[in-house]
């Protein structure tokens, strides 16, 4: 049986891509893995550039987009391996991670998720995963207070192995075993809260997930998003809106469509008062300005006016 199947979904990307690969194929040994690519309608030549330099990975070609989530399903349908990697294509794997990933799961067959420490290129730490009593405080503590506080905020969470309520799909080991009991990722996330979906669905069946900070890759957090800013943006939070409908009480989403809005004013006001002076972030902000306001209005608006999710 294959140890591990590694789900690799990227477009237009062909250095970080090329980079992730070989990264995987130096840093991991004695593990018996398969990789998959999906390329999502990609313009650049990462196809070539895959066949030419890593002749043994399986490439799934899109000649349309398709979401993160029906991405990577794909993967996990052909899957043969005992654990499932969801891995971001902005990625660099750290020496052994993922054999030490792969213990740990061996090690821990209650675990049906594990997240790894995920550093950025400068080696400070890149938040990763939370922990709290209910997804609604995680939201309010990963967003708002975050916003307001993220200077104060100290690294010692992640310097344990412990359960938390949720973990990053930038890099994300799922047990076969457990996705054949909760089901796949939700299709109806485009992208973005596919994660906490995903593990609160895990948690709600019975497995655990963890955080393990022994196991370290590179993020190069934003180079795949920055192509489609304004609209990856808007769609974090309209994802964020949909997991609640789906989970929680009216009352609940109507709490949490509050902190979105006063998550949105705070970040659009932060947004305002900073001075950007090339052309692209000027850009970039005009962007990110008017996805605020959009945000706004679609918390405002949630559960009134009917949205179509795939469309946006």
């Amino acid at each position: 049986m294959i140890d591990l199947t590694i789900s690799i979904v990227t477009a237009n990307n062909r250095l970080l891509i090329v980079d992730c690969l070989k990264s995987i194929y130096e840093t991991t040994h004695g593990l018996r893995f398969e990789v998959y690519v999906v390329i999502n309608d990609s313009l650049d030549d990462s196809e070539e550039a895959i066949k030419e330099n890593f002749p043994e990975v399986t490439l799934i070609i899109n000649r349309e987009k398709l979401g993160f989530t029906r991405n990577h399903n794909m993967v996990m349908r052909r899957s043969e391996g005992k654990y499932i990697l969801v891995l971001n294509d902005d990625t660099v794997i750290l020496e052994g991670a993922l054999n030490k990933m792969v213990d740990f799961m061996e090690a821990s067959p209650q675990v049906g998720i594990l997240g790894c420490k995920i550093l950025n290129p400068d080696g400070s730490l890149q938040w990763s995963c939370g922990k709290s009593f209910s997804h609604a405080f995680e939201h309010f503590k990963s967003g708002v207070l975050r916003t307001l506080l993220a200077p104060f905020i100290r690294d010692q969470f992640y310097l344990r192995t412990q359960e938390v309520t949720w973990v990053t799909g930038a890099c994300l080991m799922a047990r076969s075993e457990a996705i054949r009991e909760v089901g796949l990722f939700d299709e109806n996330i485009i992208i973005y809260f596919e994660d906490g979906d995903w593990c609160y669905r895990m948690v709600q069946t019975g497995w655990k997930v963890v955080y393990y900070p022994h196991a370290e890759i590179i993020h190069y957090y934003g180079q795949t998003r920055k192509q489609y800013l304004g609209r990856d943006t808007f769609i974090i939070y309209l994802s964020r809106l949909y997991f609640f409908s789906k989970h929680y009480s009216p009352l609940t989403l109507h709490l949490v469509k509050f902190l979105t809005m006063l998550e949105a004013i705070l970040r659009y006001m932060k947004t305002l008062m900073f001075s950007y002076y090339s052309p692209s972030e000027k850009f970039q902000k005009q962007e990110l300005l008017e996805a605020y306001q959009r945000v706004i209005k679609l918390a405002w608006n949630y559960g009134k006016t009917k949205y179509e999710y795939s469309k946006q």
